[in-house]
């Protein structure tokens, strides 16, 4: 893969799909234009789809189901799978996993069609109930019988919080994989620190990093680089968290009450594309590079958020969502401004 430096030496795009491109628009072969713009999240720069095509394969969109009872789970995703999703993203902690697990067995998609995400939870601060090296595979082995899957695609650790067993739990990780009970590894939640604990220890890195990404919340420029090197795949959630009305009456909304009333954000670049708020900050993600993972109840919604494909957001429009609210950075997905990236 060449570097940015030699194709600027270069003077011109050699139009292979380089990771560092530096050419607008980027990798169109002969093209000389340079980028100069003042975009603070270097993320937009990168071929994240080359991470994706090696080792993931994974839709740029997925159906997002926190807080989606387990009772209505498998109404839900039934409608979601007859739509056109194909990735289902749930967690031990959504407690849904039994009923996401019926609409996938009662689907018609080959299960090949299908990207399953699930996440084991950690343990947390004060119950101090961490899981260790064998309450992991267990955890694991439930999700697969719920789910009713002998493989989960991508496996994540849903975040940082057991400090002193982050290392066993990924050891259960990596040995999972080996037993072919999941394709792909990762974690959610962490920080540039908690990978750099793997890479000490000479572990394999995770494939993906889940954590929570739009205008509010960009990734951290540490992260950012730390990512990049390791091309470890950032999985954007709560893409949809500046609408005024996200999670409404939810504890898990960090979300000042300012943000919660008002108008819609970025409603003037909405109009200008033709499309609804939420469908312009999933674009303004994927044209990011990032997977993201809207959720809804609602059918109409559902169609929405998945019909991204007939615009695409200038460079001048995705350097104006994205440097909206550099002074304003602020995870909206946890509540009383705890943010699991500053965990130790």
């Amino acid at each position: 893969m060449l570097s940015a430096n030699f194709l600027m030496s270069q003077g011109e795009c050699c139009g292979n799909g380089c990771v560092n491109c530096p050419y607008i628009p980027r990798h169109k072969k002969g093209n000389k234009n340079i980028n100069n713009s003042k975009i603070q999240s270097k993320s937009i720069l990168y071929n994240w789809s080359e991470i994706m095509s090696e080792y993931l394969k994974m839709p740029m969109i997925g159906l997002g189901t926190w807080l989606l009872p387990n009772e209505i789970a498998e109404e839900v995703t039934t409608s979601a799978l007859n739509l056109g999703y194909r990735h289902i993203d749930t967690a031990q902690a959504y407690r849904n996993e039994t009923g996401i697990g019926d609409a996938i067995k009662k689907s018609s998609l080959s299960r090949d069609d299908l990207f399953i995400t699930t996440k084991m939870w950690p343990g947390m601060e004060p119950d101090n109930n961490f899981q260790n090296y064998d309450s992991v595979i267990n955890s694991c082995n439930q999700s697969l019988s719920m789910l009713q899957i002998n493989e989960i695609d991508l496996y994540l650790i849903h975040a940082p919080f057991a400090k002193d067993l982050r290392l066993e739990q990924w050891q259960a990780f990596l040995d999972l994989k080996k037993d072919g009970k999941v394709k792909n590894i990762g974690v959610s939640n962490y920080n540039s620190h908690h990978l750099q604990e793997i890479e000490d220890a000479g572990l394999e890195m995770p494939a993906a990093n889940q954590i929570e990404i739009h205008p509010y919340h960009l990734i951290r420029p540490t992260l950012d680089s730390y990512m990049t090197e390791h091309k470890i795949l950032p999985i954007a959630y709560s893409s949809l968290a500046p609408i005024p009305n996200w999670r409404e009456g939810s504890r898990w909304n960090g979300k000042p009450e300012q943000m919660k009333t008002g108008s819609m954000p970025y409603e003037d670049i909405a109009i200008k594309y033709q499309v609804s708020a939420p469908q312009l900050l999933l674009k303004w993600g994927i044209q990011m590079g990032y997977p993201v993972l809207p959720k809804s109840v609602k059918k109409d919604r559902l169609k929405e958020n998945i019909n991204l494909d007939h615009f695409e957001i200038s460079l001048e429009d995705m350097t104006a969502l994205t440097n909206a609210h550099l002074d304003q950075q602020k995870c909206l997905a946890w509540s009383n401004g705890f943010d699991p990236l500053d965990s130790e």
